[in-house]
């Protein structure tokens, strides 16, 4: 689980134990002081953080990631019922599905509430992405489904990240008034300052007047960005500059369909505080999403990270992430893998002064503060849990479990 949700509901005044997994997230390794084989108790910042074994793994083999998500769910299950009976209720933060196995027992146990933090939408989304497939992807999903329709059913209440999931679980016959957006929030920080590199524009040589648009983040399937360089090789969206900052699987075709661009930059992953920074020079911040119905649902962290950029957004996506930028006047949608499409944005933004587009990233900021910032999330979780505990408690203390396996991140 991020540890933003831990510090947020810790500021809005609930006692938080963590159950969770050994740390091996994102690369499939266990991190040093740890063992995949044996539970542990730590204190992070006055957080009782419990760690049960796992199968570390977070490769592209099906068999391997199911491996990850159910050895932790049982061993999370088996050991992490003490800290399930001594709670009033728990948070649940799923993907993956499998995340609420213990806290379902605990429901069978003890008749302790859960509150559901969907980030995905399971089974769609490990097809959507490709992870399952083949001869026996009907059966797979059948199955899934199942589990993850009673973890709806037994859950007190489900939070969503999108009012699109919403819609979503409601036609799979959970009750609307069972279901909440939260949406996500950035963790917060210090201010950064970085030295010892020149700014991005000077770096790459960019002539002046330029609008530099930046894509930061996965360059992958699901990102579908070969539209967007197809309308950045169009010499109509001049003067317009795109840089991509990041990597993936599809980073080498990408280069090799812009080789005849020069407007089209791609730089490597870089530490936290240098995006920052990089960041804080992009004219655009540009969102990426394939046309997928499972994608019209999805709220990515980088809309939230442009929204509160306070620049402009380009959201090249379906559904809820567009609808936002739009109707709080923070940038410009177009249609994932239409080149037309995407140029024609780019254009719209070319034609528009520094004042402008100031403006525009302004009424971005304020819609991430008045929807998305930290207090308001938390507080809507909080709220979620108390209600729960409320519902069920008789007595005992205000302490609230939260469990999850794989992507807690220091």
């Amino acid at each position: 689980m991020p540890e933003s949700i831990v510090h947020g509901l810790k500021g809005q005044g609930l006692e938080m134990d963590v159950l969770t997994g050994v740390p091996n997230y994102p690369s499939g390794r266990v991190a040093d002081g740890y063992s995949a084989k044996r539970a542990s108790v730590e204190d992070r910042q006055g957080v009782r953080v419990r760690r049960t074994p796992l199968f570390p793994s977070h490769n592209s083999s099906p068999m391997k990631r199911m491996a990850n998500y159910l050895s932790w769910a049982v061993s999370s299950t088996l050991w992490g019922q003490g800290a399930l009976r001594r709670s009033d209720a728990a948070l649940v933060y799923s993907s993956p599905a499998t995340a609420a196995l213990p806290a379902m027992v605990s429901r069978v146990l003890w008749r302790k509430p859960y509150v559901l933090l969907l980030q995905d939408v399971w089974p769609d989304s490990i097809f959507a992405s490709g992870f399952l497939g083949g001869r026996s992807s009907r059966a797979v999903f059948k199955l899934v489904d199942g589990f993850v329709r009673r973890t709806y059913a037994m859950a007190d209440h489900i939070a969503v990240i999108s009012p699109g999931m919403v819609d979503l679980l409601v036609d799979r016959g959970v009750s609307r008034n069972k279901v909440t957006v939260v949406y996500n929030w950035l963790p917060e920080s210090e201010p950064v300052e970085v030295v010892g590199r020149e700014p991005i524009r000077e770096e790459l040589g960019l002539p002046g007047g330029t609008r530099l648009f930046l894509y930061a983040g996965n360059h992958g399937r699901a990102q579908a960005l070969e539209g967007l360089i197809d309308a950045f090789t169009d010499p109509a969206t001049a003067p317009a500059h795109l840089v991509l900052l990041g990597d993936g699987v599809s980073k080498p075709d990408l280069v090799r369909r812009s080789a005849d661009s020069s407007r089209i930059h791609f730089l490597d992953p870089v530490p936290y505080p240098e995006a920052i920074r990089i960041g804080a020079e992009a004219d655009v911040h540009v969102v990426a999403l394939a046309d997928e119905p499972l994608f019209a649902v999805t709220m990515p962290s980088k809309l939230q990270s442009a929204l509160a950029s306070g620049s402009p957004a380009l959201v090249v996506a379906p559904g809820d992430s567009a609808d936002i930028v739009t109707k709080h006047g923070a940038g410009f949608a177009a249609r994932p893998g239409d080149a037309a499409s995407i140029a024609s944005a780019v254009n719209e933004f070319n034609a528009l002064d520094h004042t402008s587009l100031s403006a525009m990233g302004a009424r971005g900021r304020e819609a991430y503060e008045r929807l998305m910032a930290r207090d308001i999330g938390a507080g809507r979780l909080a709220e979620l849990l108390r209600r729960a505990a409320t519902r069920r408690r008789t007595k005992g203390a205000d302490a609230v479990t939260s469990t999850d396996t794989e992507k807690e991140k220091p």
